[in-house]
């Protein structure tokens, strides 16, 4: 579907293909983020997004044949309702949009507003829903970040790397919290066979993949977090991402510690630009756990991306856990939420009502770790008895 007016071309697409070329226009010279790659949202849209049953709407906004913006999005069915969002937000921690530099610079969030309110118009959607968008970025107010929008209930957690590890260690740390953190490493490495890697062969990254997943989902019976990746369509997906499907390239590499025999923690990241994106992780619920392995293996990874010259931004992602707070600041991300249709506000209430329930939650020093508790507490009600301690 195409709309044009003077020297400006709106065009909706429904298959990631017909985007190709207005992607490659701003693959390298644009601004945008790993989690909104032509080759990630490929992999999610073949396999969680038909889990899901997303249907893609990839906008892109042309001006005098040159493409300006690519807006991912999707159409989400639910209980009658249909919703514009961002193309596979369930499994990135935020976004953006793929823009041209200068003209992410120069224009504003009611100009973006209007034009979405006409992507909407054309494709049936109810209400727009654009979650966890940066509220500054390179630089200025995102222009997805609209005036009604509301902060999102986590922020990423982000700072500049600099090439001298050490002095940023020392600036994030005290020096107890460092002494404690080499002494857990020393302990890692007596157990013998000590190595921290970025897998490299297919062998190695099935290994390491099937180990993030079995120690993903003991997390979660655990803690009674869900897991995000339970589903074998999610498998697929991180596969696709870790280049073991000959059809893409890799996006993310995947880090692992190993000792004493076993891979004791993983680390899934992406580098982009002059960023690396900690993506998501996992450790061991093992006689190693007390050695922190998930701490040490974050710590060579920030450690290496610090000697590498082209890397200069760390992205810890979504979540507020303790060694992201050590590491990086928060960054406030925003959700912006637009009703098109009479059932698109009534929905735009509820949604409004939960998101402000749940930034609430998250931001309470009381309420969070309640919730907290009683997913550990509920957690160890649904395990079989043989499996509970005494």
């Amino acid at each position: 579907m195409t709309r044009a007016a003077s020297d400006i071309e709106l065009a909706i697409f429904t298959r990631l293909s017909e985007a190709d070329a207005d992607w490659q226009q701003l693959k390298d010279a644009g601004r945008g983020n790993p989690y909104q790659s032509l080759d990630w949202l490929r992999a999610w849209t073949e396999t969680l997004g038909r889990q899901f049953k997303v249907e893609p709407v990839l906008v892109a906004w042309r001006r005098q044949g040159r493409t300006q913006v690519i807006l991912p999005l999707g159409l989400e069915h639910t209980a009658g309702i249909k919703a514009l969002a961002f193309l596979g937000h369930q499994h990135g921690n935020q976004n953006t949009g793929i823009w041209d530099r200068a003209f992410y610079d120069s224009v504003d969030a009611s100009e973006m507003s209007m034009l979405l309110r006409k992507v909407c118009a054309d494709v049936g959607a109810d209400l727009l829903k654009l979650e966890n968008v940066p509220a500054t970025w390179h630089g200025r107010p995102h222009p997805l970040v609209f005036e009604e929008a509301a902060p999102s209930p986590s922020p990423i957690f982000t700072r500049r790397l600099g090439n001298d590890f050490d002095a940023l260690f020392r600036d994030t740390h005290s020096k107890s919290s460092r002494k404690n953190l080499l002494r857990k490493e020393r302990h890692l490495q007596a157990a013998g066979n000590f190595r921290i890697a970025k897998a490299a062969q297919p062998r190695e990254i099935e290994n390491g993949l099937s180990t993030f997943l079995e120690q993903r989902e003991l997390r979660a019976r655990e803690s009674g977090v869900p897991n995000a990746f339970a589903t074998p369509a999610a498998r697929s997906f991180l596969a696709r991402q870790l280049g073991l499907d000959d059809t893409m390239p890799a996006s993310l590499d995947l880090w692992y510690l190993e000792t004493g025999g076993a891979i004791r923690a993983t680390y899934l990241c992406a580098e982009q630009g002059d960023t690396i994106y900690a993506y998501s992780n996992s450790i061991a619920h093992d006689d190693m756990l007390p050695n922190s392995p998930g701490l040490v293996l974050i710590k060579e990874i920030i450690a290496r991306a610090c000697a590498d010259e082209r890397l200069q931004v760390l992205d810890l992602g979504l979540g507020d856990e303790r060694y992201k707070t050590s590491w990086a600041e928060p960054a406030p991300l925003a959700d912006s939420l637009l009703a098109v249709t009479a059932k698109g506000a009534l929905k735009l209430k509820i949604v409004t009502t939960a998101l402000k329930a749940k930034t609430m939650i998250r931001n309470s020093d009381i309420l969070w770790p309640a919730v907290k508790r009683l997913r550990k507490w509920k957690a160890g009600l649904s395990k079989p008895d043989n499996q509970k301690s005494n």
